[in-house]
């Protein structure tokens, strides 16, 4: 509720099968400020309370998430020292209750109402509570508002109205060659919770292994908003700066034996004299398994001494994966050049294992080798290489390398029908032309990990719209964290928007793309799958949830009947549609579209695992 600020205890209540949350709203805030006077009280709950009078009713603005049940547990209030005489009421005609009060004893004496005889339920969104004093009744002073909402994932900033939720969405299924034969799918539940909006840590992948063809359709998001927040929130993502691991402010000596960080640590050995020591550096990096480049991206190493009185060398050596020592890299620290910087290249490193760096610290003279600081950092990213291979009035087709993807090495190949071929692509990106402002806007993303992106056409009004939830269109691996399969070749017909996409493992499947105002849509069908279908899904969907109004994704609806919460231990469900969508408007990614899974033709006839060709 903009420029209306609620304040809020919260407390847990649980009652059979029920989460209940408790909520004591203040009367005393921004906009009720504005109309009523404020009396300052002792016994007021934060030091002040509000005069309501038969002229001047008292209204408060709240919102809730979903259809739940409000009750009206206390009501605090005091008088002038006269009979009282109100009611409370919800959305301007709900009932609330009644309550009389003979004098007792002015402002000062606050009295507790107790629960109120009625009990709503109300859909979700914006609802409004009302105080009436009645006709002839003395005026009342309120400090605060009671009451319980049956509720787990209620939130303050969704009852302040900051955000803003829709009670049901609906996506009609998409099935034009259904039949009672049609198999369904299932849905697995395997998120986990994160603080870092920048991860995806919703991961559902969804089985058939009698699946031949299936359409995802991308739309805007069904609640009503015209923000087009569409950055970065790297609040809480403390892997994604460049830093790996730093040690500051130590002595290098052999009264030092060991410093530990996290999964790093430094140990110290002394030479025949204390004119030299050793510095081993010892660290472990997350990788594939994890969807990480830190073991494969290559490494300034800084060092830093406080002062120094004479020149000292420094010998740095390394572990390559290979398992022998790199070449000795010396550099000479003095008085008036305290940081040297060494360069690692890419590939240098092993995940889950113990990699090292061995510094090798040597002066003329004894001295103290007082280190400011030693850290490793992530080499600099350099920009991506990005190639127009295919633009007329109806299409554009973009190729992008990343120097070092979180495959690297591994790309893939894209042919055109009409003999371009593009190498070591890391993902292509497909534009459409927007007839109102005569430019084009990006549709479609595939990358060499199988991940697809989609988006509906950008609105008017808007020049693009951010991506959001994904779909990775193939077998995943199931032994990662982060899951993925592995594109080697595709194979594009630009002006019919269609592709032929070949796996490293030998399948292959081929994709329509469609665009219009209303949704983009991908056709996938010729699915030859060469894992076992049973345990490896033919698509896995991928997105992120901190919590309610920073999403990317809230809630999952099958077969446009049942809506379940993306984060609830729902284990698994079937159906033959699956809607990904958000019923909280967010503030991450706002406009990133709906996502919906229709499983259109099934054929038992596939479900055996296939030969992969003799060359793969």
């Amino acid at each position: 509720m903009q420029g209306n600020t609620l304040i809020l205890v919260i407390c847990t209540v649980l009652i059979p099968s029920v989460f209940t949350r408790n909520f004591i709203l203040q009367a005393d805030n921004t906009r009720t400020r504005a109309n009523h006077g404020v009396v300052h009280l002792a016994n007021a709950s934060t030091g002040n309370a509000l005069m309501v009078n038969e002229m001047e009713p008292l209204s408060i603005n709240f919102c809730i998430r979903e259809k739940t049940t409000l009750r009206l547990n206390n009501f605090r209030f005091s008088t002038d020292n006269a009979n009282a005489l109100f009611t409370v009421n919800l959305d301007h005609g709900y009932w609330l209750g009644t309550y009389y009060s003979p004098p007792k004893g002015g402002r000062e004496i606050f009295i507790n109402t107790g629960r109120f005889p009625r009990v709503y339920t109300f859909d979700a969104g914006w609802h409004v509570l009302k105080v009436d004093v009645r006709p002839g009744s003395s005026n009342i002073t309120v400090d605060n508002i009671e009451f319980d909402i049956d509720d787990e994932r209620m939130n303050l900033e969704i009852l302040q109205c900051t955000i803003m939720c829709i009670q049901e969405a609906k996506f009609d299924v998409k099935r034009p060659t259904l039949t009672s034969n049609t198999e369904s799918a299932a849905i697995e539940q395997k998120s986990y919770d994160t603080k870092c909006a920048e991860v995806d840590n919703v991961n559902v992948p969804i089985y058939n292994p009698a699946v031949s063809q299936f359409l995802i359709t991308a739309t805007l998001p069904q609640y009503k908003s015209f923000a087009n927040r569409r950055h970065d929130n790297l609040t809480n993502c403390p892997h994604l700066p460049p830093q790996l691991w730093r040690f500051s402010d130590f002595i290098a000596n052999s009264d030092t034996k060991e410093i530990r960080g996290q999964n790093s640590s430094l140990i110290f050995i002394a030479k025949d004299s204390r004119k030299s020591i050793a510095i081993f550096a010892s660290f472990k990096l997350e990788g594939e398994k994890e969807g990480s480049i830190d073991s494969k991206i290559g490494n300034e190493l800084y060092l830093r001494f406080k002062h120094l009185s004479v020149p000292v060398t420094v010998m740095m050596q390394y572990r390559r994966n290979t398992g022998g020592l790199s070449d000795p890299s010396v550099r000479t620290f003095d008085p008036h050049t305290l940081e040297q910087m060494w360069t690692i290249p890419d590939f240098t490193w092993i995940e889950d294992t113990d990699n090292y760096i061995v510094l090798s610290m040597e002066a003329d003279v004894i001295i103290k080798f007082e280190v400011d600081y030693l850290q490793l950092l992530k080499r600099p990213m350099v920009p991506d290489e990005i190639s127009t291979i295919y633009r007329s009035d109806d299409v554009i087709i973009e190729t992008v390398n990343v120097q070092l993807s979180w495959l690297a090495p591994k790309t893939m190949t894209v042919r055109l029908s009409n003999g371009v071929i593009a190498e070591n692509v890391t993902f292509i990106r497909i534009y459409r032309p927007i007839p109102w402002n005569n430019g084009y806007a990006q549709v479609f993303v595939l990358y060499n990990d199988g991940n697809v992106r989609l988006l509906p056409t950008a609105p008017d009004g808007t020049d693009w719209i951010p991506f959001g939830t994904s779909v990775i269109i193939g077998q995943t691996k199931n032994d990662r964290v982060r899951p993925y399969t592995i594109i080697t070749q595709v194979d594009i017909i630009p002006e019919r928007w269609q592709m032929k996409v070949f796996y490293e493992d030998g399948g292959s499947l081929k994709m329509s793309l469609n665009s219009t105002n209303e949704e983009t849509q991908l056709f996938v069908s010729d699915m030859e799958l060469m894992q076992d279908r049973f345990t490896h899904p033919f698509a896995t969907i991928r997105s992120m949830y901190v919590d309610e109004g920073n999403t990317d994704v809230d809630s999952v609806k099958i077969d446009n009947k049942d809506t379940y919460h993306i984060m609830d231990y729902w284990g698994s469900l079937t159906g033959r549609s699956f809607a990904f969508h958000r019923r909280c408007i967010s503030t991450h990614l706002t406009l990133s579209p709906d996502i919906q899974v229709d499983i259109l033709e099934t054929n038992q006839a596939i479900t055996t695992p296939r030969v992969p060709p003799n060359n793969v």
